[in-house]
C-alpha cells in the first residue's frame, strides 16, 4: 500500500467521473434525438410501403440486425475484450463509469 500514490490515484478517478459524466448526459440526450427522428423516419417509410411507393425487404433488414447483434464469437467474447482493455486503468475507468452512469440518470 505504500507505493500507492494516492493524489494520481484521485485525479484519475476525478476526471474520469468528470468525463463519464459528460459523456452520460450527452449521450442520453442523443439517444433521445435519434430514437425520435429514427421513429419518425420509420413511420414514412412503412406509410410510403403500405401506399405502395417503395418496397421495403424486411428479411434484409432482419437478416442485417441479426449479424450485428450475433458477432463472431459472440457478446462474451467481446466483453472480455473491454474488461481486458480497462483492466490498466481501474481507478480512471471507476470514476468513469460512475460519472456515465450518474449523467444518463441526470440527462
Amino acid at each position: 500500500m505504500d507505493q500507492i500514490d494516492w493524489p494520481v490515484v484521485g485525479k484519475q478517478v476525478g476526471l474520469g467521473l468528470l468525463l463519464g459524466f459528460a459523456l452520460g448526459y450527452t449521450a442520453k440526450k442523443a439517444l433521445k434525438v435519434a430514437l425520435v427522428a429514427t421513429g419518425l423516419l420509420l413511420l414514412v417509410l412503412v406509410g410510403l410501403n403500405e401506399v405502395g411507393f417503395i418496397s421495403i425487404h424486411w428479411t434484409k433488414i432482419e437478416a442485417a440486425y441479426n449479424e450485428t447483434l450475433n458477432p463472431p464469437g459472440g457478446f462474451g467474447q467481446l466483453l472480455q475484450g473491454w474488461v481486458d482493455s480497462l483492466a490498466a486503468v481501474i481507478p480512471g475507468a471507476g470514476g468513469f463509469t460512475l460519472g456515465f452512469f450518474l449523467g444518463l440518470k441526470k440527462g
